[in-house]
């Protein structure tokens, strides 16, 4: 705002001079902006510099900063320590993205007038445009506070921090502009997306929610304050906020997933099902909301969109092993559920090599033994799978006697399992007349 003044104030001056000197045309010309009008009336006049510099402001005015550049320079050779020209230069050089001249203008300024402090800003500002940041820090650190709005320095030294991968300091820096400022939202958002960006989610948390404390409206402080209780897993608070977001009509993909993933983890399956089906419609190839969007449709009993979710899951899952160990236990018991145990026995039979853990093979062997038993009435097969989850459950009972301290309860616990699967098994082998000495291992 306070660059807009200056500029403002310049063609006020130049009204009033051209007004005083008989100049009203023009003055009209350019008070009801027609501008090109101003430049033809320029053009039938005796050249000077007053008129030159006016046409060049004219040819800003219609964006056409070439030609104001072209007059500019030359007015620059006759009058080189005139400020103005130097000024508008400057900022047509800013406009055509020419930072490197606009630079070189602003130190001519400077060297004209030291004690401007309009200037050095300026000149920090074409150079943090100008992607150097370390010069644009330097330059910002220079300038006295006093002689200008301190947030805006301290907000600017936050950002060449931060583009120089000093997340601390540009924290620091953050932190003073918004005190500094309350009003500062920039520096409060920054703030909390570094929080969040450096994973400290608790301050995340606290800094956003002393801004919606005095305004409960920002759309992206809401959406940051609700990410923030997200990765803290603090879903149910998370999905509060979240729900706030889509109420104020926020529907993007992060409020979509996170509020879908939170309800997932708040095993609210129903609520999660609506929005975790639309970020898989914003994004397909994201496999988290694909996971989340199988498990609750196995848990709604919708196993035929449960079957395809944990297939997509299935192909595009290696080389993780502990993945594809569960996308395959959840596409068996999906197909289970749906009553195709052939298929179910074949993705339990494939998830048999992703098992790393003991408590992984258990879970496995007892749920192929009783498929095998239940629905596929392979008694040889389900035997065998039963001594294999005998085996686990073993194991199981030794950890957890070899514990520092031992839970003698779920030790007696684990000791009845085994003695009545043993009872099951010789059952099993008597109801079915399977002789054990067979060749049933598979």
């Amino acid at each position: 705002m306070q660059r807009l003044s200056f500029f403002a104030a310049l063609w006020i001056l130049s009204f009033g001079l051209f007004a005083q000197d008989g100049n009203n045309e023009l003055t009209e010309y350019i008070r009801t902006a027609q501008y090109q009008k101003a430049i033809e009336y320029i053009d039938g006049q005796e050249a000077s510099r007053e008129l030159l510099y006016q046409k060049a402001r004219c040819y800003q005015s219609l964006n056409n900063y070439v030609q104001a550049i072209e007059i500019l320079e030359n007015l620059k050779q006759s009058y080189p320590d005139d400020v103005a020209i130097s000024l508008d230069l400057a900022l047509c050089y800013e406009r055509t993205m020419q930072f490197q001249k606009g630079i070189h203008c602003y130190d001519k300024l400077i060297m004209l007038d030291t004690l401007n402090t309009y200037f050095r800003v300026r000149k920090a500002d074409l150079l943090y445009r100008a992607e150097k940041y370390a010069a644009a820090l330097d330059e910002y650190q220079q300038i006295p506070t006093e002689n200008y709005n301190l947030s805006y320095l301290k907000r600017s030294v936050a950002m060449c921090y931060e583009k120089t991968n000093r997340a601390d300091s540009a924290r620091v820096y953050y932190a003073e502009a918004w005190q500094v400022d309350s009003t500062d939202i920039f520096s409060a958002l920054s703030l909390v997306k570094m929080n969040i960006q450096q994973e400290d989610y608790i301050s995340a948390v606290q800094h956003s929610e002393t801004f919606l404390a005095h305004d409960t409206t920002n759309a992206q402080m809401n959406a940051l304050n609700a990410f923030a209780y997200y990765h803290l897993n603090v879903y149910d608070e998370a999905a509060k906020r979240f729900e706030k977001c889509r109420a104020a009509g926020d529907s993007s993909l992060m409020v979509n997933r996170s509020l879908g993933i939170s309800y997932f983890f708040l095993q609210k399956d129903t609520c999660a099902y609506p929005y975790l089906n639309q970020a898989l419609t914003q994004d397909t190839t994201n496999m988290t909301v694909l996971y989340a969007l199988s498990s609750v449709n196995y848990n709604l009993g919708n196993f035929t969109q449960a079957i395809e979710g944990y297939k997509k899951l299935v192909e595009t899952a290696l080389p993780n092993k502990n993945a594809l160990y569960t996308y395959l236990m959840g596409l068996a018991r999906s197909y289970e559920e749906d009553s195709v145990f052939i298929e179910a026995g074949r993705a339990y039979f494939l998830a048999k090599d992703y098992a790393s853990t003991n408590n992984q093979k258990m879970e496995l062997f007892f749920a192929l033994a009783m498929l095998q038993e239940e629905n596929l009435n392979d008694y040889q097969g389900a035997i065998f799978y039963y001594t294999q989850y005998r085996a686990t459950l073993f194991n199981y009972q030794e950890a957890l006697s070899e514990a520092e301290q031992p839970d003698a309860k779920k030790i007696e616990e684990v000791e009845y399992k085994l003695t009545e699967l043993d009872k099951h098994i010789q059952a099993l082998k008597e109801q079915q007349g399977v002789d054990y000495d067979n060749k049933i291992w598979r």
